[in-house]
């Protein structure tokens, strides 16, 4: 009896040390609310330069509060979903595990959106902080606006 349970307790260890080992592998897409998001930033510039799009790039935690509600709100609204996967290439950074990125951009704290031109050589807006779908929503709005407008 106590060999099949020395033996199931080696089993067990095993199989939680190789479930950590798996999850520590880097994904090059995450999905977040409805949407994937490259988690590279060159590959992401790369499919900005060949699909001419702008990019919109998304600093994140996963213990982030705000940046949860963010997802769950914003990113998985049909609306916002739509404009965002037809007009933008979509980058996500954990600030954790990407904290050269997010310092080289100075950022701070999540969530903070930052969107740049076609190929990311320019930066044309950036949202620091939470905001509410809607607002959200505004801001997308006048950013193609002005993009249609070449302004």
């Amino acid at each position: 009896m106590v060999s099949v349970v020395f033996a199931g307790s080696i089993l067990f260890l095993a199989a939680t040390w190789w479930v950590d080992f798996q999850s520590r592998e880097e994904s090059p897409f995450i999905k977040l609310g409805n949407l994937s998001f490259h988690t590279s930033i060159e590959t992401g510039i790369n499919e900005s330069k060949s699909l001419n799009k702008p990019v919109f790039l998304y600093f994140r935690s996963e213990t982030c509060y705000w940046c949860i509600r963010f997802e769950e709100e914003a990113l998985s609204d049909s609306m916002i979903v739509n404009l965002l996967d037809k007009n933008f290439v979509l980058i996500s950074i954990d600030t954790f595990k990407q904290q050269k990125v997010a310092s080289a951009l100075n950022v701070r704290s999540t969530p903070y959106i930052i969107f740049f031109d076609n190929g990311g050589e320019k930066e044309i807006s950036r949202i620091p902080g939470y905001v509410p779908k809607e607002e959200f929503l505004d801001k997308l709005y006048e950013l193609l606006r002005r993009r249609e407008t070449g302004g």
